[in-house]
């Protein structure tokens, strides 16, 4: 009967406990956006990236340029890659509402859903293996017209001898779709349904070794 009770009252913790994390996770995600973007250059180097931002406080266009406290982005990651698919580095410019990237330029047009106007992300800090992708317009909002391309986006690394490589050029814009918000919680739900079926089997386990050792 104890048995019983504890296995009784650990189910309700464990539904409870489920309903209130899907509660809250669904709650944030009422007041969040999450958005994929990629690019690919001419010779097959591409990039893949993540950004999120509040959208209680988001304007319909967010900008976000330099160091420091972000006005409305919360993280923004990007991953490069060779015409191999093979990774080259990834990084991480925005984080917790704060940027690390010097020549940061970020543009979102979030009634459209598009990535417009200079745009650099990546990291630069002048140290081998820093890579970024950026376009014409950055450099010039930036002051350095003299390195206007003739291709409008290029992917650039720095060697061993921390000297400015370009790898890769391309009109390609950077394409942008939204993470689905059902993701999420179906992910949360599989997570939790998956921690109680596994209390459930050890449960059944404990209740099947005393029975043996009663009938012993």
């Amino acid at each position: 009967m104890k048995h019983l009770f504890t296995k009784t009252a650990f189910r309700m913790v464990m539904s409870t406990s489920l309903m209130l994390a899907i509660a809250i996770t669904t709650n944030d995600l009422a007041h969040a956006a999450e958005f994929n973007f990629n690019w690919k250059g001419d010779t097959g180097y591409s990039a893949k990236g993540l950004f999120n931002y509040d959208t209680t406080t988001a304007p319909s266009v967010i900008s976000e340029a330099g160091l420091g406290v972000t006005k409305n982005l919360q993280s923004l990651s990007i991953s490069f890659f060779d015409p191999l698919n093979s990774l080259i580095n990834s990084f991480t410019p925005v984080l917790s509402g704060a940027s690390n990237y010097r020549y940061l330029r970020f543009n979102f047009d979030n009634t459209k859903e598009q990535i417009f106007g200079p745009f650099d992300v990546g990291k630069d800090n002048s140290l081998s293996g820093d890579t970024w992708l950026n376009n014409n317009l950055a450099l010039i909002d930036e002051n350095f017209s003299n390195q206007v391309l003739a291709k409008e986006f290029h992917l650039n690394k720095r060697d061993a001898a921390r000297t400015e490589q370009i790898l890769d050029l391309s009109n390609n814009s950077v394409k942008v779709s939204k993470v689905p918000e059902g993701s999420i919680i179906i992910g949360l739900l599989t997570v939790c349904s998956l921690a109680f079926t596994l209390q459930q089997k050890k449960a059944s386990s404990f209740e099947g070794s005393r029975s043996c050792r009663g009938n012993s």
